[in-house]
């Protein structure tokens, strides 16, 4: 049995898998009430939430897991990237436990916990890897498209700027919508009729002829839009609306004109599956625009469960799953905000 633990940013959350990928138990202690009057995250707030819930949530799980220390083998924590704080917290407490069990752990990118996650399921073991697939993580901090062939994880192209979930947040920011910015703008842009040429935002292009995303030019367009028509989450419904469906339709106009450029520069055999991961694929939109992707291309397409979307320790547990050695000394496990 494997108890995985995720504390790289404001969500705490620990795991137990079985070795077949089944999710025994999932926790996650959210941090959003803490997080909202300020609009984003804190990182020293978060740090001390994760001080406080990660221990009674690693004794919930094994509770309700119906499970003693005895039924563990392995454990995995999140190393990075991150806030360091935060990270630093949920390896100083894997390797306590580690170290105190004489059991082998298992430092895991956080990224590659997103790109694996497509192949969770909600009751049962997980479904078997490919031996090809892509994955598009998208989400606050990451927004890049990887290519995974026999466990090897390749990036093919990254953000420039700034992520798509960040500029999600950092918009509703500033029209007055509360945080995390994009439930909010998804919300609004599925209210009622909308005008879907009312705002024009740019598709942005890199003089290289770059796949790279790059989202800081439509944040402030938006900005730019919403101060000029006077848009804000207490003004015109109709025009708040029609605001936040054009732009959320060019954010994931970029996700899928980029996609379609990497998939024509793939040498064959392309692969057979698509996958997509991070807290911006639990979007409506955006997960019937990956399926209608994925048909056309004659793809199968690997939609994570909602609950494997955002940060969270099972994703992580089953991302342990696939590396081949474990650290047998917990103390040469450090934690990195960035890894490469």
């Amino acid at each position: 049995m494997l108890l995985a633990i995720e504390t790289s940013c404001d969500e705490t959350s620990v795991a137990v898998l079985d070795r077949d990928g089944s999710v025994r138990v999932n926790l996650i202690a959210s941090q959003i009430e803490r997080h909202q009057p300020f609009g984003g995250v804190v990182p020293e707030i978060a740090s001390r939430e994760h001080l406080q819930h990660l221990f009674p949530l690693i004794t919930r799980a094994l509770g309700d897991a119906k499970l003693g220390w005895s039924d563990v083998d392995r454990i995995a924590v999140t190393a990075g990237p991150g806030l360091i704080g935060a990270l630093l917290v949920g390896v100083a407490g894997a390797q306590g436990l580690a170290y105190g069990l004489d059991l082998p752990l298992i430092p895991v990118n956080h990224l590659e916990g997103h790109i694996f996650s497509a192949y969770l399921q909600r009751e049962g073991p997980s479904i078997p890897l490919p031996e090809r697939f892509l994955s598009l993580v998208i989400s606050g901090g990451h927004s890049s498209i990887y290519d995974v062939r026999d466990g090897v994880i390749t990036m093919l192209n990254r953000t420039r700027d700034d992520a798509i979930g960040e500029t999600f947040d950092k918009v509703a920011k500033f029209i007055g919508l509360p945080y995390p910015g994009g439930p909010q703008i998804e919300k609004y842009a599925n209210a009622g009729h909308i005008d879907r040429k009312r705002f024009h935002f740019p598709m942005p292009q890199f003089n290289e002829k770059s796949a790279d995303f790059s989202y800081s030019g439509i944040k402030a367009g938006a900005i730019r839009l919403a101060r000029e028509h006077n848009i804000s989450a207490t003004g015109d419904p109709q025009l708040l609306a029609d605001f936040c469906a054009t732009f959320q339709e060019a954010l994931i106009d970029q996700l899928f004109d980029r996609l379609d450029t990497i998939w024509s520069q793939l040498d064959a055999p392309k692969p057979a599956e698509v996958a997509l991961a991070g807290g911006v694929a639990a979007n409506g939109s955006v997960r019937q625009r990956i399926v209608d992707w994925g048909r056309q291309h004659d793809l199968i397409v690997r939609v994570p469960e909602k609950r494997y979307c955002t940060d969270n320790a099972a994703m992580i547990g089953f991302a342990a799953m696939q590396k081949r050695e474990a650290v047998t000394d917990p103390r040469r496990v450090a934690a990195r905000s960035r890894v490469q």
